[in-house]
């Protein structure tokens, strides 16, 4: 029988909403299916971060290894989104075409980091209860 994880429900949806706000952000500004194929497969990484939430959803217990690797790449992905924060420049805001697409790179780029902050400390609680028992 499956018991009901709030946490790991919540940390799934955050992570599903997460992935199609970066694909949906990423082809928006991409001008052309030729533009975007070469930097697509960057995005592809963020679905494992879906896929790990999920097996916790269905099976915390056997995916439990997974929750380093978790931390890990929620580390970097905030440390990386408030560095390009911080050191995004004119000529980086040139690269977006207006200014409805550079409202969505902040706003992607803002939101990141409070959710993935949210999503560590949920697989960390969830972490520390499969150590518990």
């Amino acid at each position: 029988m499956i018991s009901f994880r709030p946490r790991a429900a919540v940390l799934c949806l955050y992570e599903a909403a997460r992935l199609f706000l970066i694909t949906g952000a990423f082809a928006h500004s991409q001008a052309g299916a030729a533009t975007s194929f070469p930097i697509l497969p960057l995005l592809t990484p963020g679905a494992l971060f879906f896929l790990m939430s999920l097996f916790w959803l269905l099976d915390a217990p056997g995916h439990r290894a997974y929750g380093p690797l978790f931390l890990t790449g929620k580390a970097l992905g905030v440390i990386t989104a408030a560095i390009w924060i911080l050191l995004a420049d004119d000529r980086v805001a040139r690269e977006f075409a207006d200014g409805a697409e550079r409202l969505v790179a902040s706003g992607v780029s803002l939101f990141l980091i409070p959710g993935d902050i949210l999503s560590a400390w949920l697989a960390l609680g969830i972490m520390r209860r499969q150590a518990g028992g």
